[in-house]
């Protein structure tokens, strides 16, 4: 019957993407390992490491990951209106985490995010706003972070890094940048409409989407939903606050994890504020790199502003612990996620969540009655 040579369609390409996932992991564990010699580097590292402070560094990503996902489970929450499990929204940020770690500038990291909402039962105009509000969100607290660093901390690096404070500022006006071009994507409809438009044309040309009419139209009848709900929240000023809250609560633990290190090492102590500082350029100098993880510029970013804390001997060994923490962890735990879930008509956060979301469908006839002209 045909259903079943698609589901059996359905489970072999799960199979293959499964299988590619395991293999991708595996060979950048590898290339990690074998790479300068980094494994033998870890391993001698390992008498003089503190286990106690290593698995602060440890809890202090875990933290990071647990902040991302209860802001996805909050923006779902408020907006359906309904249940939706903590678990899966644990399951889309590793989603992200993953795909964000092994593709370049990140691209892929979103995209998928979606498509693992929209698997979970979420709609596409909740998965859409949810993402773009959670991405809004981290970019604007980003750049104000890394904003008041450079007001405070300005001289602080400037007279040890010679020359190296103006990548600093280019990464900040990148972060910057992206703010501005979220405002846009949130608050214009003409410019949301053509952003759509040229998503749903390359997703043709790849061949990721065979109905492109048929698909634009039903995009664009969650556009006014989309639209509507950024209005209707602008006057929430307790979520926004959570939202910002959990934000900067995610962005100072993964700023923490240099210094819990630092600690591991026995060092005596640099001030924390110094650490999640230093951090926090590294974050901005690397973020601008066309490279999956910024692979070469965060190495050579931490290696060169986080000289001034650790001693010669062991600033690569605590290179490698960071990058095998903030960086690797993310795509080994990440691959246990990222498999696509199967479809359940019956999955219970789902039916909670849609039973309880009448503005989809109310926005759904707005734009089939004019609110959104169909070409």
């Amino acid at each position: 019957m045909p259903s079943e040579r698609l589901v059996e369609e359905n489970t072999k390409r799960r199979k293959i993407f499964q299988a590619a996932l395991f293999a991708l992991t595996l060979g950048m564990l590898v290339y990690f390992c074998v790479s300068g010699n980094n494994l033998a580097v870890l391993i001698q590292s390992l008498p003089n490491i503190s286990l106690f402070w290593m698995l602060c560094a440890a809890a202090s990503v875990f933290l990071n990951w647990m902040m991302d996902s209860l802001i996805i489970h909050t923006l779902i929450f408020h907006t359906s209106g309904g249940r939706y499990g903590f678990g899966s929204a644990f399951r889309v940020t590793m989603v992200g985490q993953y795909f964000n770690s092994i593709t370049p500038y990140a691209l892929a990291g979103q995209p998928m995010q979606f498509l693992a909402l929209t698997g979970q039962g979420i709609s596409t105009g909740v998965a859409v706003s949810t993402l773009v509000k959670k991405f809004l969100a981290y970019q604007t607290s980003l750049t104000v972070y890394s904003l008041l660093v450079i007001l405070v901390k300005y001289k602080f690096f400037q007279s040890r890094i010679q020359g190296f404070m103006a990548l600093a500022f280019v990464g900040f006006l990148y972060q910057a940048a992206l703010v501005v071009a979220l405002v846009l994507f949130s608050y214009s409809p003409g410019f949301t409409t053509k952003l759509i438009r040229g998503a749903v044309w390359v997703l043709t040309r790849v061949h990721l989407v065979k109905k492109p009419r048929e698909t634009g139209e039903k995009v664009k009848g969650q556009l006014e939903f989309f639209l509507e709900n950024n209005r209707a929240l602008q006057g929430k000023r307790s979520l926004g606050v959570k939202i910002y809250g959990f934000t900067v609560i995610q962005l100072t633990a993964l700023f923490l994890v240099p210094f819990f290190i630092y600690k591991a090492f026995h060092n005596p102590g640099a001030p924390v504020v110094d650490m999640i500082s230093a951090q926090s350029f590294v974050t901005m100098i690397s973020g601008y790199t066309p490279l999956p993880g910024a692979a070469g510029a965060a190495e050579g970013s931490f290696l060169v502003i986080f000289q001034m804390f650790f001693a010669p001997g062991i600033i690569q060994q605590a290179m490698l612990l960071w990058r095998l923490l903030a960086y690797y962890s993310c795509i080994v735990v990440g691959a246990f996620f990222a498999v696509p879930e199967r479809r359940r008509a019956g999955m219970k956060s789902a039916r909670a969540a849609n039973a309880a979301e009448p503005p989809v469908r109310e926005a759904g006839q707005a734009a089939n009655s004019g609110g959104i002209k169909h070409e």
